[in-house]
C-alpha cells in the first residue's frame, strides 16, 4: 500500500469517527418522531394532579425548537375528549420541547414537558444506516485499492456520494447545521469525488 492510499484510508476512517461523534446525541426521552417540513398534529392527554382531566379542561401549548426559539407560544389547544391537540409546521431538525399547561376548574392546574424529534425521513434510529453504508463503502474502497481494481474502488465511492448527499439534505441523526453536519457532508463528498476521479484516471491510463 503506497503513501497516498494510506492517506485516503486515514481520511475515510476519520470521517467515520466524526460521524459517530456527531450522531451521539441525547434524545431527552423523545416520545414522538415527525418528518421535516410537515404539519404536525401534536396531541397529548390532559392530566391534573395525576388524574385525567374533565371534558371542560383547558390546555395551552408552548413549543420550542432545538435552538430554544418558539414555534407555538402559549396557544390554546383543541379539546378532543381523549386528548388536547395543537397543529403547527416543523422546519428544523432535532429535538423539540413541548410544555403543556392544563387547568381543570376546581382540580387546579398542572404542567408537563414532552420532547419530540424531527428527522428528514420521519423515522428514528437512522444513524446505524449511515454507519452501515460508510463501512460497506470503506470496505469496497480498501478492497479496490489493495487489489488494484479501479472499478471496485469507484463502486465504493458511490456509497460515499450517497451518504454525503443524504447528510447535506437531512443532517445526521436529527442534527443539521453549518458547523458540523454540513462540513462533514462536504468533506465526504470531496473524498468521494477525489477517489472516483483518481480511480477513473488510473483505469483510463491502464
Amino acid at each position: 500500500m503506497n503513501k497516498m492510499n494510506k492517506i485516503i484510508f486515514g481520511i475515510v476512517f476519520c470521517i467515520m469517527l466524526i460521524s459517530l461523534t456527531a450522531g451521539a446525541t441525547d434524545t431527552e426521552s423523545v416520545s414522538d418522531i415527525f418528518k421535516l417540513n410537515e404539519i404536525v398534529n401534536y396531541a397529548k392527554p390532559c392530566f391534573t394532579n395525576g388524574s385525567y382531566c374533565s371534558a371542560s379542561a383547558i390546555c395551552n401549548y408552548t413549543i420550542y425548537k432545538p435552538d430554544k426559539s418558539i414555534i407555538v407560544n402559549n396557544n390554546l389547544s383543541t379539546n378532543r375528549g381523549v386528548d388536547h391537540n395543537v397543529s403547527f409546521a416543523v422546519d428544523t431538525l432535532g429535538v423539540h420541547t413541548a410544555n403543556v399547561v392544563c387547568c381543570d376548574g376546581s382540580a387546579g392546574c398542572g404542567s408537563e414537558t414532552f420532547y419530540f424529534e424531527v428527522t428528514g425521513s420521519g423515522l428514528n434510529n437512522t444513524f446505524g444506516f449511515y454507519i452501515l453504508i460508510l463501512i460497506l463503502s470503506f470496505g469496497l474502497i480498501v478492497l479496490g485499492f489493495s487489489m488494484g481494481d479501479a472499478p471496485i474502488t469507484i463502486l465504493g465511492s458511490f456509497g460515499l456520494y450517497f451518504v454525503a448527499l443524504y447528510i447535506l439534505f437531512n443532517g445526521i441523526n436529527g442534527i443539521q447545521d453549518l458547523v458540523t453536519t454540513w462540513a462533514i457532508g462536504i468533506i465526504i463528498l470531496g473524498v468521494a469525488t477525489y477517489i472516483s476521479i483518481r480511480s477513473t484516471y488510473e483505469l483510463i491510463v491502464d
